[in-house]
């Protein structure tokens, strides 16, 4: 519980602000006090802050009793930087707004939005952001601004301290200045005069020092995010751009970047890359100057370890497997705007690099899968290689720069040094054509002799980096807490005073981001270190990277599938010592809800994650022990399930009658009503809740040309029939046999039919060992059906042919339904398509299979304008969203938004998730069989 001051603060703070979004409770500020980094600290207060005005009335709060406070968007930072014991801003997902300025030239935007995505809204324009860090599908802006993150292209010309415009900032006494906006900065330069006046003094005092004028100059001819960016001191002259460009990079301890407008750069789509091998690091090291004369984009260096860590991976080059240890790769991308330009500059490169220096050939590809698989190795090297550390140990990547010169000898003294202290496992990679190398190694932080290996290892790194290469500690990836000690020794005294001179105008009581980035305690990178307890081989191979969560439909609701790691991990954790009991319960009971109940186990944290940890597994283990008690129940279902399909069909022919006889606005609290007195335990209702389904129809063909598909009609289609909406239609199971026989598919369903099921509705709820017997139950029914294998077999649930493919239905030859009528029904087909403007959502399912393109095919033949939409979820993850309609209500709270007003059909492909899509967008999704049914013709 709070106390004294921070007990004030949280009732000032909900006095303004939604309770709902200001957090105190255990789970939550453990889940959001863990980042990216080995540090750990457990903030007493969170809050969810939702504008700017939220913010400037919580720093002026913060000021007044001088509470410290820290910002926080991803979470993806590595030193440290964005964690706190005191108060935590979160600003994620109410900060997504964006303005596309000058034709894709600017854009404005806001924290919370991800970097990716943000150069997904300026493809069309071929622009993108500057900085590409490896984190960039996860990173937000306002950590990629904060941090000043560049990453593999954009070297230091296209960072965001080069490419920034205007920036809107709210200083600690909670004053807006937008640089963009004369009357703003006018109004700024009165309430601050001396402020300003102030700044200048210190600009005065550089420019007539030569000497710190010099320093400075050369620490930023390379990549440098140690300290603050003393550079703005002598590149600019006008005291807004001073402002604006010390705090980028500033890590939050100047100041809250509430919007920032970028200069794009051009983004070249020709583009090639190759993974040559060369049979030494210094042979690699010293190709890269030469490469640095000639035009290629990036050149990321990886030596053996590296090598050896992703050389398992689906897609990796044959080449990986037996290579001599000596050995060291580099990524080498060149990109053009046209494919002569492209083919020339590759010819240029392959003529340059000395073939007696290589292992293998150099062989470029443009083939955009490879192109994509080679790039996503490179960018999930980190937690790749954290993931075969030693269980219970944290992983540690550091991020130094050196002159170019300098690389190759560096390169080599750095691999001696970790075998030196003993880190024998240690990885080399990083940003070579900008003389910028991360290590990464795994550390033991339980025992006090492991953590003064560390500490004397990180002083010998610093004294070889700085004194004998005249190098920077950081690079890119921010001086937070990790680096804080070594300031001083890489700036010298007078940069250093000068930073404290910075941080004292900016933050003159010390109230943000204290001991970040400047720090007078040199064990601060000692302290509060993260407990990585084993926990689940399920996700023990977590570094909490957080790459995960731009995939889950619950973070920013509940918890993302990291918090979920977190939050479980602290759990068992507190199991192995009796006075963790009572803080156990607490966190159990609080993970009951945001864990387990509002986590859709859909599975697609693992298609973002770089070892495909899927925390959804995670929870249906422990529902599996949750629900133990209910087996026999759940048993009973499943051997008589065609009996409670007909019931469950009745009772929704039952809440059809009642729905026309009430109204939906009558059903609809009737209906919320049971539900409340029920305690929740009632399914909601809803207006999109389809009538019982009738018979399947008898297939009406025999193929005379041997064109035959095993039909397996899901038991959710056999089920569930028309919405009270769907007018003049046809049930999908009848649509999607009259389709087959249409193209002159002879249609066979297994035998037993009415009693078969995927088992998806028993393993999501835990109940794994009947899940299995009904798996093992179609497994065989569909290989008797399919000739033993023989014959294609499709079903028109994609989440029921995902789950079969993932579990084990060996010798099936199974295809989602899109991929069949592609592949094999449009051919016998004319198809004349709509001139409608239709939307189109891929689910889950269709995502884990890699099939978004297959529907996106099949739609675009279908409909002349197609918009593809997608959230990360729908969230109604199959009966989940009558429990718990509010993940299903958060998940798509914003995809109304991205579907034009003159769209107003709408499909997809699982019939639970139309229920969702139609109830929170107004629009009446159906199954994409339809669309192909209306707008297609058999060949005569």
């Amino acid at each position: 519980m709070l106390s004294g001051k921070y007990k004030i603060l949280y009732n000032k703070f909900t006095r303004v602000i939604d309770a709902n979004r200001v957090f105190i409770d255990e789970l939550s500020t453990l889940a959001y006090g863990t980042d990216a980094s080995f540090y750990r600290l457990l903030p007493k207060i969170v809050v969810k802050a939702q504008d700017e005005n939220e913010v400037s009335f919580l720093l002026k709060e913060c000021a007044d009793l001088l509470i410290p406070v820290t910002f926080r968007a991803a979470g993806t930072s590595l030193s440290g930087q964005a964690i706190t014991d005191s108060v935590l801003i979160i600003a994620g997902y109410h900060w997504k707004n964006f303005k596309i300025l000058d034709d894709g030239k600017q854009i404005r935007l806001q924290p919370g939005l991800i970097g990716a995505r943000v150069n997904g809204l300026l493809a069309k324009y071929n622009r993108k952001i500057g900085p590409d860090p490896a984190s960039i599908n996860t990173a937000m802006i306002g950590g990629i601004a904060a941090n000043n993150a560049s990453g593999m292209c954009c070297g230091t010309a296209q960072n965001s301290y080069n490419t920034l415009s205007s920036m809107r900032i709210i200083f600690w006494d909670g004053t807006l200045l937008d640089t963009g906006c004369s009357a703003s900065k006018e109004a700024f330069s009165k309430s601050h005069a001396l402020f300003l006046q102030d700044l200048l003094l210190i600009v005065k005092d550089v420019r007539s020092n030569q000497e710190l004028c010099q320093r400075i100059e050369s620490k930023f001819k390379i990549k440098n995010t140690t300290g603050y960016s003393l550079n703005a001191l002598i590149d600019f002259k006008d005291p807004f751009e001073i402002i604006q460009h010390l705090m980028i990079g500033s890590e939050g301890t100047l100041g809250f970047i509430s919007e920032i407008t970028y200069h794009t750069v051009i983004d070249l789509k020709n583009k090639a890359v190759a993974l040559v091998i060369f049979n030494s690091v210094e042979n690699a090291c010293n190709v890269v100057s030469v490469l640095k004369n000639i035009v290629v984009s990036a050149v990321e260096l990886i030596d053996y370890a590296g090598l050896k860590s992703v050389k398992d991976k689906d897609g990796m080059p044959q080449a990986l497997q037996n290579l001599p240890i000596t050995a060291c790769a580099l990524l080498i991308d060149t990109r053009a705007n046209s494919e002569d330009h492209l083919n020339n500059q590759i010819l240029e490169i392959i003529k340059v690099v000395p073939k007696e220096l290589l292992l293998f050939p150099i062989v470029f590809t443009t083939n955009a899968s490879e192109y994509a698989l080679l790039w996503e190795i490179r960018k999930g090297l980190f937690p790749s290689i954290g993931a075969i550390r030693k269980m219970g140990t944290s992983v540690i990547i550091e991020d130094v720069a050196f002159p170019l010169e300098n690389l190759a000898v560096a390169t080599i003294v750095l691999q001696d040094l970790l075998k030196k202290w003993g880190y024998n496992e240690a990885v080399i990679f990083g940003h070579a054509l900008e003389g910028n190398i991360h290590f990464v190694f795994t550390q033991n932080f339980d025992v006090p002799s492991e953590i003064e290996r560390y500490s004397g290892f990180m002083d010998e790194v610093a004294n070889i980096v700085v004194k004998q290469f005249n190098g920077s500690l950081k690079a890119e990836h921010g001086t937070g807490r990790n680096m804080a000690p070594y300031v001083l020794l890489e700036w010298g005294e007078q940069a250093y005073d000068l930073m404290y001179r910075i941080k004292k105008l900016f933050d003159p009581y010390t109230i943000l981001n204290p001991e970040v980035i400047l720090s007078k305690d040199s064990g601060i990178h000692l302290k509060n270190l993260k407990p990585i307890p084993q926990a689940d081989p399920i996700i023990d191979k977590c570094t909490e990277c957080g790459f995960c969560e731009p995939n889950c439909v619950s973070a920013d609701f509940t918890l993302s599938p990291r918090q979920r790691i977190v939050a479980f991990r602290e759990i068992s954790r507190l199991s192995t010592f009796k006075q963790g009991k009572k803080q156990k319960e607490i966190l159990l009971k609080q993970y009951q809800y945001s864990g387990k109940d509002t986590c859709a186990t859909d599975g697609l944290c693992a298609v973002s994650c770089p070892v495909n940890i899927d925390t959804g597994k995670l929870i249906k283990n422990l529902r599996t022990a949750e629900f133990n008690s209910n087996a026999k129940i759940a048993r009973y279902v499943a051997a008589n399930f065609s009996f409670v399909l007909i019931v469950v069909s009745k009772l929704l022919a039952m809440a059809n009658f009642f729905q026309k006889v009430l109204g939906n606005p009558n059903m609809l609290a009737v209906s919320t009503a049971f539900r409340k007195v029920s305690i929740k335990k009632l399914p909601q209702w809803n207006q999109f809740l389809p009538n019982g389904a009738e018979a399947l129809l008898s297939n009406k063909i025999k193929s005379s040309e041997s064109r035959k598909v095993v039909y397996f009609p899901s038991c959710i289609n056999r089920t569930m029939g028309l919405s009270a909406n769907d007018k003049n239609e046809e049930q999908l199971s009848h649509k999607l046999l009259k389709l087959l026989n249409k193209a002159g598919y002879e249609v066979i369903y297994p035998q037993n039919v009415a009693n078969l099921c995927c088992g998806m509705p028993f393993l999501s709820k835990g109940y794994k060992d009947v899940g299995n017997f009904k798996i093992r139950e179609i497994e065989k029914a569909l290989y008797i059906a399919s000739e033993n294998g023989k014959l294609p077999i499709i079903t028109d649930m994609s989440p029921c042919l995902l789950t079969l493919k993932e579990n084990n239905c060996l010798g099936l030859n199974l295809y989602e339904t899109v991929a069949f009528i592609d592949d094999f029904l449009l051919p016998y087909l004319t198809v004349s398509p709509l001139k409608d403007t239709i939307t189109v959502f891929p689910v889950c399912s269709i995502k884990k299979m890699g099939m978004t393109d297959k529907l996106e095919s099949v739609a675009k033949k279908c409909a002349e304008n197609v918009i593809m939409t997608e959230t990360t979820c729908c969230g109604f993850s199959g009966d989940k969203g009558f429990d718990f309609p509010e993940l299903n209500q958060f998940g798509l709270s914003k995809l109304r938004d991205d579907i034009p007003g003159n769209v107003t059909r709408a499909y997809c492909t699982s019939r639970t998730c139309e229920i969702g899509l139609s109830l929170h967008t107004g629009l009446s999704y159906k199954s994409i069989v339809y669309l192909v049914d209306e707008v297609t013709k058999s060949i005569k």
